[in-house]
């Protein structure tokens, strides 16, 4: 078992959810609103994650990595540290 702390304004919104479910009759710890809410995220994650696996394009046909493969030249010889000075002209 382990023990979290949660910050004021969620234990308050954990606690609005559970006083709703008690109003529908059922009864149930806060320990239990947050394992669901674990599991029911976690299954939601694997679908996405699943679903994007098998659609996604091979890397080498992504226009991004393509894109990477072969930069264009601007001219500068490295862009890492005077980048703003192009971008937005020199002070």
């Amino acid at each position: 078992m382990t023990t979290i702390r949660l910050d004021e304004t969620d234990d308050e919104l954990l606690e609005r959810i559970r006083a709703k479910l008690i109003l529908m009759g059922k009864k149930v710890t806060k320990k239990e609103i947050l394992g669901r809410l674990i599991r029911e995220d976690h299954e939601k994650l694997d679908l996405i994650n699943d679903a994007e696996l098998h659609d996604a394009p091979p890397l080498f046909e992504d226009p991004a990595w393509k894109m990477l493969s072969s930069p264009i030249s601007w001219g500068i010889s490295d862009t890492s540290t005077t980048v703003d000075e192009y971008l937005y002209g020199k002070n």
